[in-house]
Parts: C-alpha cells; sequence; structure tokens
C-alpha cells in the first residue's frame, strides 16, 4: 500500500541510485579506490557507504532485508570490484524499493524504528527525506571527485 510520499521517495532513490551506477561505471578500475590530497573517500567508498545506509535504514528497518550493516568496512574496504559494487546498488535498490512498498500514510507518521542518537523521535517520513538528502549529498562529493580524478588523467 504505497504511499503518493513513498512511491515519490522511491523515485528519487532509483534515481540516485542509476546515476550511482553510472558513475561507478564511468570511473576507471586505477581510480575506483583513489583518494586525491584533500579528499576524505574514493569512489568505491562512497558508493559502499550509501548502499550500507540504505541498506541499514531502510531495507532493514523499514523492511525485511536482513543486512547486517558493518559501517568500518563501508569506511575500510578496498578490494570490492566494480561489479561487486554494481550488484551491491542493484541489491540495494530491490531492497529499498520493496520496504517502500509496504509504508503506507499511516507508517510515515510513526517513529523510525533505527536511527543514529541525532534523530531519535524522528518520524520515519522526515528520515526518509534525510536519507535522500544524505544520498543525494555524497552523489554529489562522488560525481565532482570523478570528474576530478578524470582531469588529472589528462595532465
Amino acid at each position: 500500500m504505497t504511499s503518493k510520499f513513498t512511491a515519490d521517495i522511491a523515485e528519487i532513490v532509483v534515481r540516485d541510485l542509476g546515476a550511482l551506477a553510472q558513475e561507478v561505471e564511468g570511473t576507471p578500475l586505477k581510480d575506483l579506490w583513489e583518494v586525491p590530497e584533500g579528499v576524505k573517500n574514493s569512489v568505491g567508498t562512497l558508493a559502499l557507504h550509501l548502499c550500507g545506509n540504505l541498506r541499514h535504514f531502510i531495507g532493514h528497518g523499514l523492511g525485511e532485508d536482513d543486512y547486517k550493516r558493518d559501517r568500518q568496512a563501508e569506511f575500510g574496504r578496498r578490494d570490492a570490484s566494480k561489479e561487486e559494487i554494481l550488484q551491491e546498488i542493484e541489491r540495494t535498490q530491490a531492497t529499498t524499493l520493496a520496504a517502500l512498498a509496504d509504508l503506507g500514510e499511516e507508517d510515515v507518521q510513526k517513529d523510525m524504528p533505527i536511527t543514529p542518537p541525532q534523530h531519535e523521535g524522528r518520524s520515519v517520513g522526515f528520515f526518509l527525506v534525510q536519507l535522500c538528502c544524505h544520498l543525494s549529498w555524497h552523489r554529489g562529493q562522488l560525481n565532482y571527485l570523478r570528474r576530478m580524478l578524470n582531469e588529472g588523467a589528462r595532465d
């Protein structure tokens, strides 16, 4: 029983995860884990972090995904191939959309069942907006980083 609100959130998630996949595909393999001076995270790290965040809070927190988040690995892992990351993006989209499809109007008014401490007591609706903002913010960072790495390749 999808509400208009959750359908809109799903549309944003599909759009941004699609763009995330394009960014990963457009990143040369040699640059996937590159962290230039002044930058904190690689393209691969940001992609894994975004997937982990959505699967944890939406897929697991609101849905039936048995995903166990390892946030430390999201930021520490450097061995995932481009194909593995793209598969994780696909899984993230599937589990996120499944969870959102089961939310009704009344569900978005309830308290979010799992949150970081700074968002305790926030509604599901608020937290879904927060997650979309987080996804878009890091996707923008990733886009800039990929273009920066591509520019460096031309020097």
